[in-house]
């Protein structure tokens, strides 16, 4: 049980959000057409500003002992990795902006930003789960994007996404990581700042 637990926190890992609800644009939505040809342009950026770059980071950060281990378990350890994925992600923005990229995807770019500045906050007090906020993200934004850019009905795509969120809060509960009120208020917080921001940018 532990074992599988600990592959969905793998596989669902925070940092990996962001380039799975970008790559599921050219699954279910006109990306597959409008930017077929423009398909590493769009993804490598997600890759390096939303994970590999905050992912160095968190390495250099465990190698100088300024943190005790990867994935960030203690709360406390977690403000400047936050900073830092926070700064990775504003240039992530200010690249899309530059290449012209409609104003609901610059939004979808914007709310894990948002999600970023409310868990630092909340971090000071409490340890909200960062897996959770990630995948609430993920399904909040294929929700606002089907609902408000798309108008199509994904509720297929949606029903997987919504049983795979509560395979990682399980998995959060079962490593006892997290309480489940943490658990749910994770993922309500991504889940609400990315349905709002592709609202606000449709």
């Amino acid at each position: 049980m532990k074992t599988m637990a600990h592959i969905f926190s793998t596989v669902f890992q925070p940092l990996l959000m962001p380039i799975y609800g970008i790559a599921l644009l050219f699954v279910y939505t006109h990306f597959r057409y409008t930017y077929s040809q423009s398909f590493w342009q769009i993804m490598f950026p997600v890759f390096l500003f939303s994970f590999a770059l905050p992912s160095i980071s968190i390495f250099v950060m465990y190698k100088l002992k300024l943190v005790s281990d990867l994935s960030l378990s203690i709360r406390r350890e977690r403000f400047i990795p936050y900073v830092l994925a926070l700064l990775s992600y504003t240039f992530m923005i200010f690249h899309y902006y530059r290449i012209g990229m409609p104003s609901w995807f610059l939004m979808l770019t914007v709310a894990p930003v948002i999600v970023m500045i409310f868990a630092i906050i909340i971090t000071i007090w409490w340890k909200i789960s960062a897996h959770m906020f990630g995948v609430g993200s993920l399904v909040g934004g294929v929700m606002g994007v089907s609902y408000f850019v798309e108008h199509t009905n994904s509720s297929f795509l949606i029903m997987i996404l919504f049983i795979l969120s509560g395979f990682v809060g399980t998995s959060r509960l079962i490593l006892r990581r997290h309480t489940p009120g943490q658990v749910y208020a994770g993922f309500l917080l991504g889940f609400g700042v990315t349905f709002a921001c592709i609202g606000i940018g449709a």
